[in-house]
């Protein structure tokens, strides 16, 4: 077919990204109303306030286009993380700018390592553009091995992903390990730390990429306002990283990538710190009331630092349907063995330990 000829032969091993079930679908499955979409790890709240009347007020001027160079956002940005603002992007959601970063330094033949079950964004970033994946497994399926991912490293390596805290598993790794894997990576590869999650973290060992950024060695700091600060419909996250990368992302990203409803919802959002900290502190409660329930229903779960859990089952596709007849909506990875639980309101929460009450019931365990 012609077809076959037309697109690119790399891409024949993708598939199209797969979102979580819309709460209309299960809301028709279950028969249920009271439907808990916990599969996309967003915040149970809305935007803050002030996000939402800095928005408001640029509705009408919607007929013009954005700002291009998001500089209110980035100057903002830059006095926040004491950075210039010349090593600052921002794009369509961090996951633009993982894909922009694979465009400017990825060429046929270079490797791309990552730790494995990660984000899927960096498999697909990989292949986009012709490079080969080096995929280092988790320790028991749950956490970093730095070590291993230094020693899967060769010439051919251009790229090192991170994500940290981890999706899916919402672990981490800690500041030694990461301190004694930094110093020990050449310095001519671009290491992407992914810190989608990284205003949820309570743990003391964290290690904070941007403690590690000096504008010279390639590393690229990601961040979102997708998670704790709600605006996941609106697509906008930023990168601190150096100028030359900078650059060559403005060189090759959209014209007008961040619409003005973004920007301002961004910029007005990054002045409430007494949110961002009444937030983290009730995800930390809710993740505590969810690891009781589990403990009591026998389920075996692993301490996050991000706002979902990871929870073992060897009947994830089982156990998820069953859960979708609750009512409640998780993230299944197919048959690997494991689900991931989203943190929802307090009203999720308890939902979400009923629902699991009545799998087991059903299933005898999960």
């Amino acid at each position: 077919m012609v077809w076959e000829r037309l697109i690119r032969e790399e891409l024949s091993t993708l598939v199209p990204y797969a979102p979580g079930l819309r709460e209309e679908q299960v809301r028709e499955r279950s028969g249920r109303d009271d439907i808990c979409k916990l599969s996309s790890n967003e915040h149970p709240a809305g935007p803050f306030p002030s996000a939402i009347a800095a928005m408001s007020r640029e509705l009408p001027e919607l007929n013009r286009y954005p700002e291009g160079a998001c500089m209110a956002l980035r100057e903002r940005l830059a006095v926040k993380h004491s950075v210039p603002v010349e090593q600052i992007a921002v794009g369509n959601g961090s996951n633009e700018l993982l894909r922009l970063i694979g465009q400017a330094v990825l060429r046929p033949g270079d490797e791309v390592v990552y730790p494995w079950p990660s984000f899927i964004v960096y498999p697909m970033v990989t292949t986009m553009f012709g490079a080969t994946h080096v995929k280092v497994p988790l320790t028991g399926g749950i956490d970093y091995d730095l070590d291993a991912v230094l020693a899967a490293v060769t010439d051919k390596t251009r790229i090192v992903f991170l994500c940290n805290p981890n999706n899916p598993t919402g672990t981490i790794y800690t500041r030694d390990a990461f301190e004694r894997f930094l110093s020990a990576l050449r310095d001519d590869i671009v290491l992407v730390l992914d810190e989608a999650y990284f205003e949820f973290v309570t743990s003391e060992e964290y290690p904070d990429g941007l403690d590690y950024f000096d504008g010279v060695r390639p590393v690229a700091v990601l961040r979102t306002f997708s998670k704790i600060y709600s605006l996941a419909g609106l697509r906008i996250g930023y990168g601190i990283m150096p100028a030359p990368l900078v650059h060559a992302i403005d060189c090759i990203r959209e014209p007008f990538n961040v619409n003005s409803v973004a920007q301002a919802g961004a910029l007005a959002s990054l002045d409430d710190e007494i949110e961002v900290c009444r937030r983290r502190t009730e995800n930390q409660e809710q993740k505590t009331y969810l690891y009781s329930g589990f403990d009591r229903l026998g389920i075996e779960w692993v301490p996050s630092e991000a706002n979902f859990v990871w929870i073992r089952t060897e009947r994830p596709v089982e156990v998820f349907d069953a859960l979708l007849e609750e009512g409640v909506i998780v993230r299944g990875f197919g048959t690997t063995p494991a689900l991931r639980v989203g943190i929802g309101t307090p009203e999720d929460s308890r939902r979400t330990i009923e629902a699991f009450e009545a799998v087991v019931a059903r299933l005898g365990s999960v």
